[in-house]
């Protein structure tokens, strides 16, 4: 009974650690966010009619939650020597996180005036990111001399909003369309606009980019590391 105690005790101590009181308080920011517009839209912009985006909000801050906290918490987590069974416990502690969201999803589709779809389309995209957060995480506990790229990559995703905002404002004859489809955090908030009627962020592609991308590191990952001199 000890043994298998033992072996069942990594997968709840998974599913809560202190990380997860940072993704709450990152999640209760972003509603609060949402409720002002006026704190987010430009000045000039008339959202006094418009429905307040908070799913928006919430899906935006997931989406870097997602993509920088869980990882960098792994990293700190290998550093302390806290091995356990890495895929099994961040997939339960992945779904914990989404469990505890709920609350908060509820609220910001009431506040947006969001549909049972909207919300759906929200969490499914959201979803797609987590195989990204959890290669590179796998990659920052098991490889150090992986780190330095992993975060810079990590980092550049997440930033991709700048990029296509100097984009958009400095290269006016290139079109800046695929990088706000391609960053996670502006697709994230096209994703979780109200009423939009469909069930799947669209394009398609830009669904499916960051899962691949996922398992290209997860293979990675696995590689054999470079032998050592004797």
């Amino acid at each position: 009974m000890r043994g298998e105690n033992s072996m069942v005790s990594p997968i709840f101590t998974a599913a809560w650690r202190p990380a997860g009181l940072i993704y709450l308080g990152v999640c209760l920011a972003a509603l609060g966010v949402g409720i002002v517009p006026q704190a987010i839209y430009p000045a000039e912009q008339d959202v006094v009619a418009a429905p307040r985006p908070t799913l928006q909000t919430l899906a935006v801050a997931q989406s870097l939650a997602i993509l920088l906290l869980h990882p960098l918490a792994t990293l700190a987590r290998s550093q302390r020597g806290a091995a356990g069974r890495y895929w099994l416990e961040i997939i339960v502690e992945s779904a914990a996180w989404l469990i505890v969201t709920a609350p908060f999803y509820t609220a910001a589709a009431w506040l947006a005036d969001a549909t049972a779809g909207d919300v759906a389309r929200t969490v499914l995209y959201v979803l797609s990111l987590w195989p990204l957060s959890w290669s590179a995480g796998a990659i920052l506990r098991s490889r150090p001399g992986g780190r330095t790229a992993t975060i810079l990559l990590l980092l550049i995703v997440a930033s991709m909003p700048a990029a296509w905002y100097v984009t958009r404002e400095f290269l006016r004859p290139i079109s800046a369309e695929w990088l706000w489809q391609l960053g996670p955090p502006t697709f994230a908030w096209q994703a979780a606009a109200s009423r939009t009627g469909a069930i799947l962020p669209r394009p398609l592609w830009a669904l499916i980019v960051w899962p691949a991308t996922a398992a290209v590191l997860a293979a990675l990952s696995v590689l054999p590391g470079p032998r050592q001199k004797a």
